[in-house]
């Protein structure tokens, strides 16, 4: 006999729930740790260090890029397999809860990657003219949270090209 948590583990998820699952958990907040763990093993040594506006925004700018396409390349095929294993549903209507992304692969992956960029940039900078420069703890929490909103984001507009193209 089959406990719940067996059952419920076969039955597929609503497409909305896998996308918030996979977005704010998957993507976003694993993502954050990572890059704010990786961000301070590269910059430990220098305890003092205090980050400008123009360094954080250099730095994002240039995460967001890498972020959005490594993203992509990686969601693409997991979600083909999740498809395929029946893990989520798809109902009538699941495409207007996705934004409209290109049908090639590669344009929508340039797209993700300057989209991820520019906000995580844009957001970097209002962050940084309220606070002013910040010393390295607050960077790495400040670079957590952007990639852990980047990478949700990032996650979002794949899962918007893969729903509404069926990639």
């Amino acid at each position: 006999m089959e406990s719940v948590a067996e059952r419920s583990a076969h039955q597929p998820k609503p497409f909305v729930a896998y996308m918030r699952h996979k977005c704010l958990i998957g993507y976003g907040v694993i993502n954050g740790i990572i890059n704010a763990v990786v961000f301070y093993l590269l910059h430990h040594s220098a305890p003092g260090a205090i980050f400008t506006p123009a360094d954080a925004a250099h730095d994002l700018a240039f995460t967001g890029l890498l972020l959005g396409p490594l993203l992509f390349a990686c969601v693409v095929p997991l979600t083909k397999m999740d498809r395929a294993h029946g893990t989520f549903t798809a109902a009538e209507g699941d495409e207007l809860l996705c934004c409209p992304m290109p049908r090639a692969y590669g344009a929508s992956m340039l797209l993700v990657a300057l989209i991820c960029a520019v906000a995580m940039t844009g957001t970097c900078t209002l962050a940084m003219q309220a606070t002013g420069p910040l010393g390295l703890g607050a960077m790495t929490l400040l670079k957590g949270m952007l990639c852990a909103a980047g990478g949700a984001l990032a996650g979002y507009l794949t899962l918007s090209f893969c729903q509404r193209h069926r990639a």
